[in-house]
């Protein structure tokens, strides 16, 4: 059994619209995992939904149960930038060498299912959030997580060129791990949905609210 893409993508792209006419501040990590979770919660029942916002679970942000299977997620928000998606993980300053670091990185993809991103990307009067399910292994595949496919530099660790996407282990940020994804790595089958948000509605619905709870009942 698999997540029912279609339904999800129909469900969590009216939620985007709604959750962005009540605020003028973008979709990031945390706002995303509570939508993820809403539409989750529809599809299949609050019993079979897990999401603490507060957890210091690595990988795993939402577990789900459908027909008897378990799904773990990885949720994620970036922005999208000339074409590259950015977007932050780890921070790996437990570890002292690269090649604990990388065992480390690989152990936690191996926990999870899949990844779902939201990726906005700003242009002209429409911020676009792109919604991205992509496999655990297409972020950390064994050529990533090879310490031969690193290089040390003054700031920290580079991914060599040869996976079609840019990774940096940053020391001066907790040695965070960071992404620059070309968006042409991502097949069309990975990338599931496109939901263009006009910024002149960004955050109108809360003064249309109050027309309508303090106006129209007078």
């Amino acid at each position: 059994m698999r997540l029912d893409e279609a339904r999800f993508v129909e469900i969590v792209s009216e939620l985007i619209k709604f959750k962005s006419s009540t605020t003028r501040i973008p979709i990031k990590a945390t706002s995303w995992e509570e939508l993820i979770c809403a539409t989750l919660i529809f599809m299949y029942g609050a019993d079979k939904i897990n999401w603490d916002p507060q957890s210091h679970e690595k990988s795993i942000d939402i577990t789900f149960k459908t027909n008897g299977d378990i799904f773990k997620v990885s949720a994620k928000a970036g922005e999208i930038k000339k074409g590259i998606l950015t977007i932050s993980s780890y921070r790996l300053t437990t570890f002292n060498t690269l090649n604990e670091k990388l065992n480390f990185i690989k152990k936690q993809h191996n926990s999870f299912d899949f990844y779902l991103i939201c990726a906005r990307a700003v242009e002209g009067n429409f911020i676009t959030y792109n919604v991205i399910k992509a496999q655990a292994k297409r972020l950390a595949d064994a050529w990533f997580t090879d310490n031969k496919n690193w290089s040390k530099s003054s700031g920290g660790y580079i991914l060599k060129s040869g996976l079609g996407f840019n990774a940096n282990i940053c020391h001066k940020m907790s040695d965070q791990l960071w992404y620059s994804i070309p968006m042409s790595y991502f097949n069309t089958d990975e990338v599931i949905a496109h939901i263009p948000v006009n910024k002149n509605d960004l955050g109108k619905g809360l003064v249309e609210f109050l027309k309508e709870r303090f106006l129209n009942n007078k």
